[in-house]
């Protein structure tokens, strides 16, 4: 019952003049898949009472001994975007441009519970419904110096109705201010950016968040010569909390965990029963990074080291406890340090008028420590990759192995995962047809050395490994 069907389409319009263009675009996707067995179920679904002399009660208590007989569980979800596009040019003034963007988004999902009887039901109904917008101007360049500035804003309507509802309604919002400013001369850009954002999140009792978050950032690009440069770059950038963060399993009305654990409400997608922390302040990082850049020649790459300290991390952390047999988990926020080096090197190997040959190599490393001892949980193991690379006037032929090292430096009460090698390979053939249009068959495949995989970074790893050796062949019609 894992199997999944989607569906989905796309449709629009514009119109483009000197002046500048505008358009409009809408979008659906409907998608049903099941869940992997044992990654679903409730806090209290495992209790059995005993009912004595009442019998009688059995027929009114059948949703209740639905909930221990649930056999799998569907997910059937239904997107609809709306989105408008435009841009504006401007002529003897300082302003070069205006560009702006609006879209509309009605987003819900039914978890469909199947139980032994045959039976099925809709356990929980979410749904996202919001306006999210963006406007931006660029400002004529004076001199060396350039800059674009905007405005970016979100307002969201966020409800969960059902018995796994574990978040309570709430009203998300943001309303950011950003700029950047570009100086290129000589040798040498320079980009200087900022961003101030508030953030609000409102649950129905007045439980939320509140508060502006400010970022800033600097970097100098150097050429060394035509073919490749050094970067330097210096940021320090603040982060709100999300609403899953802030209310898991939080009741509204007293901005406190739920008094009674029976009302705990697990998180499917994790396996966990998540807390949240209304008063998680933000997250502020300081990071620098370096890096060098081969950008032309037989011969491309790029190699860049980081060190980020982050004050008031954000993480989910396993406590120990256990509520009739389901886990439970807080967010918590402590500093951290993550370091970390990533790379690719790309070189050409043929290049004929039939079609471009590129190998390439491909490796990154993350170490994240919390400042007062132990690693910080969930993070990926160091990969080391390979991959050819061939595109011809109708082929594309993509084959890639990637090698992923043992985790073992794991946080707390979490389990170390084994190294595994990945092979996965894609093909596509086009035709161009009339009218720009174009037609694709493509095959997929991945996995395909069947390798048990478990993949470090995700909840359920324990118990659910990613999917074994896999195929898809489809088609695609674009226009």
């Amino acid at each position: 019952n894992s199997d999944a069907r989607a569906q989905g389409g796309s449709a629009g319009f514009s119109f483009i003049g000197d002046a500048g263009f505008i358009g409009f675009s809408v979008s659906d996707l409907e998608n049903n898949y099941g869940l992997p067995p044992g990654t679903h179920g409730h806090a209290h679904g495992d209790e059995e009472e005993e009912h004595g002399e009442d019998e009688h009660e059995e027929e009114g208590h059948e949703e209740d001994e639905h909930e221990e007989e649930v056999e799998f569980v569907r997910i059937d979800l239904d997107k609809t975007r709306y989105d408008a596009r435009g841009m504006l040019r401007f002529s003897d003034s300082w302003i070069d441009n205006i560009r702006a963007s609006i879209g509309y988004t009605d987003y819900q999902h039914k978890e469909i519970e199947t139980f032994a009887d045959g039976e099925a039901e809709v356990g929980t109904l979410y749904s996202n419904e919001g306006l999210e917008g963006r406007m931006t101007l660029e400002r004529v360049a004076t001199g060396a110096w350039s800059g674009v500035y905007g405005l970016q804003w979100n307002d969201t309507d966020f409800s969960a109705i059902g018995e796994e509802a574990f978040i309570p309604a709430s009203a998300i919002g943001s309303l950011g201010f950003f700029g950047v400013e570009r100086f290129t001369g000589g040798n040498a850009s320079v980009e200087l950016g900022f961003r101030v954002e508030n953030s609000e999140v409102d649950a129905s009792a007045g439980c939320g968040y509140d508060d502006t978050s400010i970022s800033l950032s600097g970097s100098v690009l150097y050429d060394l010569n035509e073919a490749s440069n050094l970067l330097f770059g210096l940021s320090r950038s603040e982060r709100a909390p999300t609403v899953e963060e802030l209310l898991s399993n939080v009741d509204a009305g007293t901005c406190r965990q739920k008094a009674d654990d029976e009302d705990l409400i697990l998180h499917a997608a994790t396996g966990l029963l998540e807390i949240g922390n209304p008063n998680l302040d933000q997250e502020t990082a300081n990071n620098i990074e370096l890096g060098f850049r081969q950008h032309a020649g037989p011969v491309t790459g790029e190699l860049s080291a980081y060190y980020n300290e982050i004050d008031d991390y954000i993480f989910l952390d396993f406590s120990g406890e256990e509520f009739e047999e389901q886990p439970l988990a807080r967010y918590l926020s402590r500093d951290a340090v993550f370091s970390g080096l990533e790379g690719r090197v790309t070189m050409n190997l043929l290049e004929t008028a039939a079609g471009t040959l590129e190998f390439g190599l491909f490796g990154d490393l993350v170490r994240a420590e919390f400042d007062s001892g132990g690693n910080v949980p969930r993070i990926p193991p160091a990969k080391l990759g390979a991959e050819l690379r061939y595109f011809g006037p109708a082929w594309t032929v993509h084959l890639h192995a990637t090698r992923a090292f043992a985790q073992d430096d794991e946080g707390e009460l979490e389990l170390p995962t084994d190294a595994y090698t990945s092979v996965s390979l894609y093909a596509d053939y086009h035709w161009l047809l009339a009218g720009d249009s174009e037609l694709t068959v493509f095959l997929k495949g991945d996995n395909l050395l069947d390798e048990e995989i478990r993949n470090h970074a995700s909840f359920l790893k324990n118990y659910a490994p990613e999917p074994g050796r896999g195929f898809r062949v489809g088609l695609r019609f674009e226009y």
